[in-house]
């Protein structure tokens, strides 16, 4: 009877630890992938730090660090321009592994069922162990996803669902691989919706938000020609990839979807902010308080948070009407996606027209738009922040990954 009763108990406390600390704010594990979750919301369970107290750690690479942190198993991934994949202890700061491709990192990376998988400027796919870093397999797309100008930033950060892993390529190739062998599963060339020029790049550097079976990709379209940049965001069924709808044209749309109930809401080159019905891709509503946006939003509850890529603001927006709540003034433009814990903000700076450092990170309130404390890190930044435990994570261009508490 004794040992039953313990086995019961031991069953209740690890029931209550579970609950406790592994529990986010959606469906997907806290911060395994870009912007925390599936829906891409930015909004993560830990509290971050309201407060600054210290520079915990900060570890060093060779290069930029331009992809965003992604904790799991107790440990920081992250890639760096340097070409090299990282894996650093969470506490500690101490490298664990490394593993080294042919390219530039610029994806931020997705963790599932102990392997991490990143796209390098290699043109491969990889996916690790991630508690050892060896390779799991790498998959070779068919054609190398080069920036198209100094504010192309970031390469497409994969997701994972049901199995499968999601991503955008070069070329305008979306692909669908098996997170356990590496087969391609299927692969759709995706298009702009009406547009026709023979000098049309179509460009996939937003990535993929998955919810019940649909995926939401930007799609981003550069007319050399004509010096447009036109876009669209589409909806494709995960199963097969079959376009399920496309939106109307608009402006390119690098900024990586975010997903709620009934709207999906974006960011466009010189386009502004929108928001689109989830089941139809026609427009709700349009909001030109951020202009330019790189970028993605963050959802917490009915609120919006966005940076600018182009005016020095973060403002915060109704997610129901576009309606903007407040803006903060900060020391430059915001090309990373701000994250929150639900009460406080987080977002970074960086400018590559100026020679000068500003990268500063700022806290915000998130009711209110009121600056709680901010810090500047030796270079500019374009990693966007991840939140555990009290701690915010991100990446800089002075090469090295921050934890700051």
């Amino acid at each position: 009877m004794m040992k039953r009763r313990l086995s019961f108990m031991g069953a209740i406390i690890c029931m209550v630890a579970v609950l406790t600390v592994g529990c986010s704010k959606t469906s997907q594990s806290e911060g395994s992938m870009f912007r925390g979750d599936l829906k891409h919301t930015g909004l993560y369970a830990s509290k971050g730090p309201d407060q600054f107290h210290k520079v915990k750690w900060k570890f060093q690479t060779k290069d930029r660090i331009r992809t965003s942190p992604v904790i799991a198993n107790q440990m920081v991934y992250f890639g760096s321009e340097d070409r090299n994949f990282y894996a650093v202890d969470v506490t500690t700061g101490e490298q664990k592994w490394t593993y080294q491709t042919d390219g530039a990192i610029k994806s931020t990376s997705a963790v599932s069922n102990q392997a991490v998988y990143f796209l390098s400027g290699d043109g491969k796919l990889y996916a690790l162990n991630a508690e050892d870093g060896k390779l799991n397999w790498s998959y070779e797309t068919d054609q190398k996803d080069e920036p198209r100008d100094q504010v192309d930033y970031w390469q497409s950060s994969p997701a994972v669902s049901d199995g499968i892993v999601y991503f955008g390529g070069g070329g305008g190739n979306f692909y669908a691989v098996n997170a356990s062998t590496g087969k391609l599963a299927w692969k759709k060339k995706l298009s702009l919706n009406g547009y026709v020029s023979d000098d049309l790049i179509p460009i996939l550097h937003s990535s993929p938000a998955v919810d019940q079976g649909v995926i939401y990709m930007g799609i981003s379209g550069y007319d050399v020609s004509r010096q447009a940049e036109p876009g669209n965001v589409v909806a494709l069924d995960a199963k097969s990839g079959e376009q399920i709808w496309i939106s109307p044209t608009m402006n390119a749309v690098d900024s990586s979807i975010v997903v709620d109930d009934n709207k999906l809401y974006f960011g466009m080159r010189n386009g502004g902010i929108g928001a689109l019905d989830k089941k139809t891709g026609g427009f709700v509503w349009k909001n030109n308080a951020v202009p330019y946006l790189l970028g993605s939003m963050a959802l917490s509850g009915n609120t919006l948070f966005s940076g600018s890529s182009d005016s020095h603001k973060l403002i915060s927006l109704d997610a129901a009407t576009g309606e903007q709540k407040w803006a903060l003034d900060t020391i430059d433009a915001i090309h990373a996606s701000p994250s929150t814990d639900g009460k406080t903000v987080f977002v970074a700076c960086g400018n590559h027209y100026s020679d000068e450092n500003h990268g500063m990170i700022y806290a915000v309130d998130a009711e209110t738009g009121t600056e709680l404390w901010k810090y500047q890190a030796a270079g500019n930044i374009y990693s966007s922040p991840a939140i555990n435990q009290g701690v915010l994570f991100v990446g800089s261009d002075d090469g090295y990954m921050y934890a700051i508490e």
